[in-house]
């Protein structure tokens, strides 16, 4: 079996794998890959074909429509905006793949059509004749408790302060319908406040996951980074155990995901309960059509006369 392209949710932050579809080598098998964020005016749904001799082909000409279920209808349009990026796992591979593929994006005259609640409908028709289906019901709304939040990535955060080494309980309200939560995490300003021999990079990228829909906490910064505990500096991270140092800021997003979502990133970078790769799309094809709720947030560190305290 072997591994497909990942698709990426930007949640402004960092690009967060989406889905890890495993095809068997040499199947010429229609992949689809979206997920609809509500904080977001564009969407995108990336098309690929599985990889033949190191190349993954696109899927152009292809008629891309999402349904809500009041009966809106929305036609994705082909473009050669980037929707996508590659695991690193894919970049330090012995055998690299060669990626040819195909983005479509929601028209800029459709506005925000993606709101919390709501259910939406993937179609997908290939010049091939293949026909690709999904659904998705998108998370409830929830709000993040006593830190300023924006619910679109257009629109900054008012940021508000926090103590130097003072660890933060972020929590948050349940969002119904939610199968767990996603948080990146960008730190910036470290390498300015920090020994060299701390080799922090600058902005350090961090995510952080809450595995069930009852689980709404996370401490910041100290229970981000879960995935990356053997890769950075033991130092660095034994430091952020007890807060962050003056003179940094962080940006937060806590994005509640779908089921959809959550079984399509498990075995890749996220892996909150074993190797399980689910297909959310049916007919013709394989992949992932998910939804994401996300809220940002901005904590700056040190400016208590400035700024509103977080907590």
């Amino acid at each position: 079996m072997r591994k497909m392209i990942t698709a990426a949710a930007v949640l402004a932050l960092s690009a967060c794998t989406i889905a890890d579809v495993t095809v068997a080598p040499g199947d010429d098998r229609l992949v689809v890959e979206g997920v609809l964020r509500t904080d977001a005016r564009s969407q995108f749904i990336l098309l690929h074909r599985g990889v033949q001799g190191g190349v993954a082909g696109g899927v152009p000409g292809a008629d891309v429509v999402v349904t809500r279920g009041d009966g809106l209808r929305i036609r994705l349009e082909e473009t050669l905006l980037s929707c996508y990026s590659l695991d690193p796992g894919y970049l330090d591979s012995d055998t690299p793949i060669q990626i040819q593929g195909t983005c479509y994006a929601s028209p800029n005259a459709a506005g925000r059509w993606v709101v919390p609640g709501a259910t939406y409908d993937l179609s997908v028709r290939t010049e091939r004749g293949e026909e690709a289906r999904g659904r998705t019901v998108v998370p409830d709304e929830f709000t993040l408790n006593g830190v300023p939040e924006s619910r679109f990535n257009d629109q900054p955060p008012v940021a508000c302060s926090l103590e130097p080494q003072t660890p933060l309980p972020l929590t948050w309200t349940q969002s119904r319908g939610a199968w767990g939560y996603i948080a990146p995490l960008q730190i910036s300003g470290l390498r300015l406040v920090l020994p060299d021999s701390f080799n922090a990079p600058d902005p350090l990228e961090l995510i952080g996951v809450s595995v069930s829909a009852a689980d709404t906490s996370l401490v910041l910064p100290g229970e981000f980074g879960v995935f990356d505990r053997f890769s950075l500096n033991q130092n660095l991270l034994r430091l952020l155990q007890t807060g962050l140092p003056v003179g940094t800021t962080a940006r937060v997003v806590v994005a509640a995901a779908d089921r959809n979502y959550i079984n399509g990133v498990r075995g890749g970078a996220f892996n909150p309960s074993g190797p399980v790769r689910v297909s959310s799309i049916v007919g013709d094809g394989v992949g992932v059509f998910g939804s994401l709720v996300p809220l940002h947030a901005s904590v700056v560190v040190g400016s208590p006369f400035e700024r509103p305290p977080c907590g």
